[in-house]
């Protein structure tokens, strides 16, 4: 509702989603706050366990802020009348910056690096989630595709900058957080890493499609419909957002001695053995890793072709991850221990 209604499509959210996503924020932001508790309750007792984490822990205390904060936005969403909803939007996306906020508090690079870990991991979360927030409402809330080019005039420039921030935060999230970006690869931290990476390749793809492409296409067609792609697109970004919360809660490579548990199981389906803080990772190419090469350039031709053709928004989807399937599988058989 912070966009004049001239430079977007009509939009319908129910507030029924709306209360649902406020009420999940605090349950799942719960989830790491639980592991700490459930690993000092043999010794303390459950709740004395929790009432220590809530107090003392800065996960615990930065779980006490997105709780207060979540009620204040379940307030505002649950009381807000539809004639007021503009007016309050504004205190709406402060609160959800508040929440995002509270949650590169508690994360990973925050303990490493109060300062720079607590900024990187905010301006990370708040690009990302602007830039798959639109993308989801649009493509999914939109009653129409009015003004599709005056909301690209706009949006196109917000995604950019999104993407730019995302990178430059990336990297100082990387650089606090990992040791070397290869080496990561043999742990569950790594891995993840690594397919969210490969996720942006399409993501890209789909960036430029829906920037470019389709400004130039409903200039020539005002029947077409972009809508499908603009989900396809945040699709891809939503998978990424999964990535991230799936293997968040794993604990970073740093400055950690590498031992043969610590293995990721998915490193181990290709590279199976012995592995120590003294192996490294290195690359040779085979037969195999030309083949997933060959493999994911014959699916990203067919993501095009499926833009051209209009295929389904799930075939669509489909294809992409098999084609981040394919680099991966491509990358994991280049490497070598060494």
């Amino acid at each position: 509702m912070l966009v004049p209604i001239k430079y977007r499509p009509d939009i319908k959210i129910p507030k029924r989603l709306l209360l649902i996503c406020a009420i999940s924020l605090p349950v799942f932001a719960f989830i790491p706050v639980l592991d700490i508790t459930l690993y000092i309750a043999p010794r303390l007792g459950l709740f004395e366990s929790l009432k220590i984490v809530l107090t003392t822990y800065t996960i615990g205390t930065a779980w006490d802020f997105t709780f207060l904060g979540s009620i204040v936005l379940i307030l505002l969403i649950a009381l807000v009348k539809s004639a007021e909803k503009r007016n309050f939007a504004i205190l709406g996306a402060i609160l959800i910056f508040f929440l995002i906020l509270t949650v590169a508090w508690s994360s990973h690079a925050s303990a490493i690096d109060p300062i720079v870990g607590m900024i990187s991991d905010f301006l990370h979360l708040a690009a990302v989630s602007i830039w798959v927030g639109v993308l989801l409402v649009i493509g999914w809330c939109s009653l129409n595709h009015r003004n599709w080019l005056e909301f690209l005039s706009w949006f196109t420039n917000v995604a950019f900058g999104c993407l730019v921030a995302v990178i430059l935060s990336g990297l100082f999230l990387m650089d606090l957080m990992i040791d070397g970006y290869f080496d990561s690869w043999m742990v569950s931290y790594g891995q993840g890493l690594l397919m969210k990476h490969l996720f942006l390749l399409p993501l890209v793809f789909y960036a430029f499609v829906n920037g470019f492409f389709v400004k130039y296409k409903i200039s020539k067609d005002a029947t077409f419909n972009p809508i499908p792609w603009i989900r396809v697109e945040g699709l891809i970004l939503f998978a990424i957002f999964t990535i991230t919360a799936a293997f968040s809660q794993k604990s970073p490579p740093h400055g950690t001695q590498l031992t043969s548990d610590a293995i990721s199981p998915l490193f181990h389906l290709f590279h199976d053995g012995i592995i120590n803080s003294t192996h490294t990772i290195g690359f040779v190419i085979n037969l195999n890793s030309v083949c997933f090469l060959f493999l994911s350039i014959l699916f990203m031709g067919l993501i095009v072709l499926s833009f051209f053709k209009k295929a389904s928004m799930i075939l669509s989807f489909l294809l992409c991850c098999l084609f981040v399937v394919s680099i991966y599988f491509m990358l994991m058989v280049t490497v070598v221990i060494r």
